[in-house]
This record gives structure tokens, sequence and C-alpha cells, in this order.
């Protein structure tokens, strides 16, 4: 090669570098903007709102500033204190959606994933009693008849007396039927006539009956499944099947719900549907795909799961690198505060706490008032205008037959089944709230005392440090039960919205089911002078304030009863002669320590491109584009943990990064994230000064941390194979189709929906 040659090689990679140095540059100062923009935005607005046309001025320029908080910060609900006191590192969270993986684990502790779409059919279990004694049970004449029904259909049905047969042999005999005549359809039932039993067997005719007979033969087994859904809630997800296969959405149960801005996997259990008409009712689905079908006698339980499995990418890290590694061996090796995270507290206009603590309070007007707030008028809600005109009415004059005249659309929205019950019966509050699913109002009540064990939790920590003390509460020994999660939780990192599209569920508003759903089965005792040592900061638990808890013998209960009375409160307020709002209390633990922590770095330079595979990437088994590359300008950091059932990753990342984790800000730094091309104009300061931002050496292994970062690097390149089955688009643009060559290539194959990019607060 010539001289001039490597010179320009050499011209070229120092071109290179600096712009990568550059884009770093301009990445840091743009997040310190970010953040410095964030705190201004929290000072009280004075400007002026946007009003729609034909909106009274009054009803949007005088919202009570604690209704309407589209700048949420952490300390708002009681977040603020951190595990270890170093500094953080930049990054974003959940630029795409595929960023962010959760797998369930169920209670045997297997990750669940999307690994297999085969259908499987019901096979009956043998009946209790051997079939060769089935000429003991009927006669060989009796038998004759029955099978020349069954071959021949000729009698149309056979009718035996069994009037001097047991109950266990009419069972048995209804078994071997079953089971001998399986593919047949046959049936039979018992029934009185003229004083004597008289048991008739026939075939089921009819597309119908032949239903109902699979049916009966499956008795109370359900179907299981592997749920796999992209951006979508649980609920969403459901009511799709449930739409398209007319059932209730109410028959499909399940441990909890996910994530929306998410790639999950969790199991589902349904009575009478079988696994074909699932696969069916997805299978052009773009967001949605059923599996690994299985039958089990019980259905799934809220709260039948041991927790979550976290697949995560950070993209754009800036930090210290000596800092950043240190921050994840705490987390590692310590664990995090067990905050409930913003996402808890909803992410609309007005915080669901709020509403929790006017139900308590018994305050169902009041309550009512707060659902039905009208948000601030702007981009956001247009899809759903008639409703926001509905709220306002609402609000002016406290006339449900007006507001509810309003909605043309949103009739499927909690607020309208809310107004229309007020339209029907004015004066009944109680059952017009009663319209609210249950789990949504229990949502409602949970949030306040979420919100009050994180403001004590808080000062807890800033005030006696991450240690325990003297009169602090722990488990008894031998009352912990893995198997048992204390809150029953019913969401892990799952954004709470004003609206679902749940069904409307049977109430059961009595006081046994609710102390059911919030009961603690483990005994508590103080921590004292003589024990102290036996226990660290993760054993120390808090109280979930209820009418029946105990609270600790310290300092730490007189905050409880300080925060409750300045809300006009008291721990017996938590039961009410209105069950549903009863509130037993339970205990949650200080601390939350991830258990099988991974983490490795990786460089790219499209940010459209995925960092991890999804399940259905591993199904399809299909080459993917390679995002990571040696030299990306950009680098990601990806964390692999798992966590119990009621602690939120978010609070995980936060401890980390130092960083707001909330929906509001982590969206704001997609800005400047998504961009296919890294180069940030540059100001002629930028391109001669070298800014002090240190590099990070890429280590696929965290125990390897003594390779050298050349030989790491080359390491990352090589083993982390990341492949994806689609082309994620820039978040600043709008889905593309898949190419017509794809589906021509393999029409059979289901494409998965490409990744939007974030346009609103809703999709984070």
């Amino acid at each position: 090669m010539e001289v001039d040659d490597c010179e320009s090689v050499s011209e070229a990679k120092g071109q290179t570098l600096k712009k990568k140095i550059d884009v770093l540059e301009a990445m840091a100062k743009y997040n310190l903007k970010k953040q410095q923009e964030r705190e201004l935005s929290m000072r009280p607005a004075t400007k002026q709102q946007n009003i729609p046309k034909g909106t009274p001025e009054k009803l949007l320029t005088k919202v009570e500033q604690e209704h309407v908080k589209f700048a949420r910060k952490e300390s708002d609900v009681g977040i603020s204190e951190y595990v270890s006191k170093g500094a953080g590192f930049s990054a974003i969270l959940k630029q795409r959606y595929s960023d962010f993986q959760v797998h369930e684990i169920d209670m045997n502790g297997t990750v669940i994933h999307l690994t297999d779409q085969s259908i499987v059919d019901y096979v009956s279990p043998p009946p209790s009693v051997d079939l060769a004694e089935q000429h003991n049970l009927l006669t060989a004449e009796q038998w004759k008849n029955i099978e020349d029904m069954v071959n021949n259909g000729d009698p149309k049905q056979v009718e035996i007396d069994v009037t001097e047969k047991s109950k266990e042999e009419r069972q048995n005999i209804h078994k071997i039927l079953r089971t001998k005549y399986e593919d047949e359809d046959v049936t039979s039932n018992s029934a009185p006539v003229d004083g004597k039993t008289i048991m008739k067997i026939f075939k089921m005719e009819g597309r119908k009956e032949r239903r109902r007979n699979k049916q009966r033969r499956m008795g109370s087994i359900y179907t299981q499944f592997v749920l796999y859904k992209e951006n979508q809630t649980t609920m969403e997800a459901v009511n799709t099947i449930a739409r398209i296969l007319r059932v209730k959405s109410a028959c499909f149960m399940t441990a909890g719900t996910k994530d929306k801005r998410a790639i999950t996997s969790q199991l589902v259990t349904v009575k009478y549907v079988e696994p074909l008409k699932l696969f069916d009712s997805v299978k052009s689905n773009k967001k949605v795909a059923v599996g690994n079908f299985a039958f089990t006698e019980k259905p799934l339980q809220l709260g039948n799961l041991k927790g979550n499995r976290f697949v995560i990418v950070l993209r754009n890290v800036l930090g210290d690198e000596s800092q950043i590694l240190a921050n994840l061996e705490s987390l590692k090796e310590i664990g995090f505060i067990n905050y409930y995270g913003p996402q808890r507290f909803g992410t609309r206009h007005v915080p669901t706490h709020f509403i929790g603590k006017q139900l308590i309070l018994g305050r169902w007007q009041e309550a009512i008032n707060l659902i039905l707030e009208p948000p601030v008028a702007d981009g956001l809600f247009q899809r759903e205008y008639d409703l926001l005109l509905a709220r306002i009415e609402y609000k002016s004059s406290k006339d449900a037959h007006k507001a509810f005249g309003k909605i043309r659309k949103s009739h499927h929205t909690i607020e309208a089944q809310l107004l229309l019950n007020l339209k029907k019966h004015g004066k009944d509050l109680v059952g017009a709230l009663n319209t609210i699913p249950r789990n949504m109002r229990l949502t409602y009540i949970h949030a306040y005392q979420s919100f009050l064990w994180n403001t004590v939790v808080s000062k807890r920590l800033s005030t006696f440090g991450p240690k325990p003390i003297v009169g602090d509460l722990v488990y008894a020994p031998g009352s912990i039960d893995d198997d048992v999660d204390p809150e029953m939780e019913i969401e892990n990192e799952t954004p709470v919205e004003a609206k679902t599209d749940q069904p409307n569920e049977k109430d059961g508003d009595d006081e046994k089911s609710n102390k059911k759903a919030q009961r603690n089965q483990r005994k508590v005792i103080f921590i004292d002078e003589n024990n102290i040592h036996n226990y660290t900061i993760n054993d120390v638990l808090l109280p979930l304030p209820g009418f029946d808890i105990t609270y600790p013998a310290n300092e730490v209960a007189k905050w409880y009863t300080e925060l409750l009375r300045a809300d006009g409160l008291s721990e017996m307020d938590f039961k009410q002669s209105t069950k549903t709002y009863n509130l037993g209390g339970a205990y949650r633990l200080v601390m939350s320590k991830p258990s099988d922590v991974k983490w490795k770095f990786a460089r790219y330079d499209d940010p459209t491109l995925s960092l991890i595979p999804s399940d259905w990437d591993r199904l399809q088994k299909t080459q993917l584009p390679l995002a990571d590359v040696k030299d990306g300008v950009y680098l990601g950091l990806i964390l692999e943990f798992s966590l119990p059932a009621s602690s939120y990753a978010t609070m995980a990342l936060r401890e980390i990064t130092k960083m707001d984790m909330s929906s509001e800000f982590q969206t704001s730094l997609n800005e400047a994230g998504s961009t296919k091309h890294p180069a940030p104009a540059a100001t002629s300061e930028t391109a001669v000064k070298e800014p002090e931002v240190k590099r990070i050496k890429l280590e696929p292994d965290e125990n390897k941390k003594s390779a050298a970062p050349a030989a790491a690097s080359e390491t990352a390149a090589n083993q982390f194979e990341v492949k994806r089955i689609k082309m994620e688009p820039d978040s600043n643009q709008d889905s593309v189709a898949p190419a017509a060559s794809e589906s021509s290539e393999n029409p059979g194959l289901k494409k998965i929906k490409q990744e939007p990019g974030v346009t609103s607060d809703e999709n984070v």
C-alpha cells in the first residue's frame, strides 16, 4: 500500500473517531439540557392552556393543579432515595418497545417462553374402573343395543333402568361410555322417570350438540397456553381473542397483567376453548401469538406466579466506566429500594391515589368528580374528543344526562359507563362506582396505600439509613413461604389508565373476598437488641396501612399516623360499610434483590435495529440483521434479571442510573437517540476541544473483568448473537410495511408488526 493511501486510511479513521466523540458530547449536553428543561417544567404553569373551539374557558384554566400534572416527578409519589450513593449514568429506556422484554415465572420457577405452536388434543384420563369389568355393570344385551346404536343408528337411544345401582356405579358407567366411545360423540345422562332412575344413552347430533358433548367430556379441564404479545396490554390481547371466539373476556384467567410497551410472554387458562381455535384466532394478528398448549385442572388466579424475568436494553449509555460497573455490582449484591414505580399511580392526568383517597374517605361524589375530571385539551386526547366534551359538561353542570349525550364513540370507557349509571340512578353513587370493574376500583385504593408506603420508606431510609433498627418488623422464623405473595399483586410494571377494555366483572363485594385479596398469611416479629445482629436491611418490612396490621415499634409508626391524619384518615377508616373498599393491610419488604443478574455491553450505529431477539424470532429461526457492531457510535447496556411479582424493574434501573424512570422523561430522551445518522451538529469548540467522556470497554461476561479492552471488544462483537426478524423503523418515522418480497417468498410466515415510533407518553 502506498504511503498516501496509508495516510488517507489513517485520516479517515481519525475522522470517524472524532465524529463519535462529537456524538457522545452532543448526547451528554442534550441529556443535561433535557433534565434542566424538565426541572423548569415542574414550576406552576402560568401560560394559558389550549382550548378547543366551543369549550368554556374557565373549565380548562381553573383546574386544580394537584389534579392535573402532566410532568409528574418521582418525588410526587414518594420516590426520592437510593441505596448506593455513587454517581449514576445517562441512558434511555424503552427507546423501542422491543428493548423491554418480560417473561413470566410460574409457580414451579419455570421462565415462560413461546417455543412451540403444535396443536394438541385433549385425551380423557382412564376411568377409575377397569374396562374389563364393563360386563359386570351392564348386561350383554344392553351392551349389544349400545353397539347397534353407535354403529347403525338403530335404536336412536338406549334406555337402561339403573334404579338398583349405586351412585358410584352409575358414575362408572358414564365414564366408561365416554372413554369407550370418545370419537363417536356418545353421551349419557340419568333422570327419574315414573319413580325409577333411567339412564339414557345416545349420539349427539349437530355441531352445537357435539361441541357441548366435548365440553362435558372435558369437565373441569382448562386449556393452558402461552400468550405472546407486542406493544399491547394483556387485556387488549385477551379481548382480541375473546371477540373473535365470541366468548367473554372474563373466561380468560391470568396470574397478572404485563407491560404494554414491551414484548411479553405469560400463561393464560381458559375453559371450553380448544387449542386449534385459539391458534386460529390470532394466526393473522401481527402483535399477538399463542402456543405451548396444555391442559390443566386448575385455572390461573391473580398472583399465581413467582415473578418475572426481564431482558432490557438501555441505549445511548454515557458515563464513567468504573461507576457503571460498580452500580451493576451493587444491584446484584445489595438490590434496590422496593418502591412502587410511577406507573402504579397512573399515566393519565389524575393520579389514581387521589381517587383512592376519596374512596377510602367515603366521599363518593368527590371520587366521581376526579374520575370525570377533564384533561388538558391537547392533541393527545383528540381521538376521544367526545369523551373530553362529556367530561367538561359534567364538570360544568353536574348533569349526567347532558354529559352522556355528548358521547358518540367512547361508550366502552369507564367514564361512559359511569355517566350512564348516573343518568339512570342519579342518587346511587356507590352503585354508579360499582359499574367500574372491581379490579380497577381496588387499583385506586391500593395506589393510595402504595403512596403512603413510598413516602414512609423514603423517610425511613433518609433518617436511619439502609440498616435495621430496634423496633423494625421482620418475618417470624419459619413463616416464610416462597409460594405466597403477601400482597397478591395483580400487576407488574403495568401502567394504570383512566379507561380500560376490561369487562364489567361480577363484584362479589363481600368482606371475605377482599380480605383474601390483601391479607398477609405470614407472622411478623419485632427486631430487638437481642436479635438485631441476625438481620439486614433486606429482611426489614414496612406495612401497607390497613385496619388489621402491625406497625413498627419505633418512630416509623408515628409517621403513618401523621400522614393519615393529614388526609383526614385513621387506621379504622380502612374498614368501611361498603366492603369493596375494606383494606386489611399487608407487608412489603423495604428492599428487593434481583436474582440471576447478567449484563453485557454492545455498540451499534442503527437505533432502528433491535439488540435482543424475541421469542418469536427464536421460534421462526430466521437469519436476522446484526445490530451489534464493534466500533458502533452508540453504546447499549443489556441487562437480564428476575424479580418477585410485586417488584418494579424500572425501580431497579433507577437505582443504577440515578435517573428519572418516568415515561414522560424517558420519552423526551428518545428525540436524541433515534437517528440512524449519528452526526449531531458540532460547534467549532466541540471540534477542537476533546470532551471528558470516558469510553467503556465491552465485556460480554461480567466475570471476565481482567480482559484487555481491545480483547473484550472483539469478544462482545463475536459472541453476542443478536438477530431480528424485522427491520424496525426510526422512532420519529411511521411504521413501514414489510417488503412484498418477504411475503411472496414465504406467504405462510406470520409477520410481527413493525415497531412504531414513540409519539406520545401513552406508548411508554
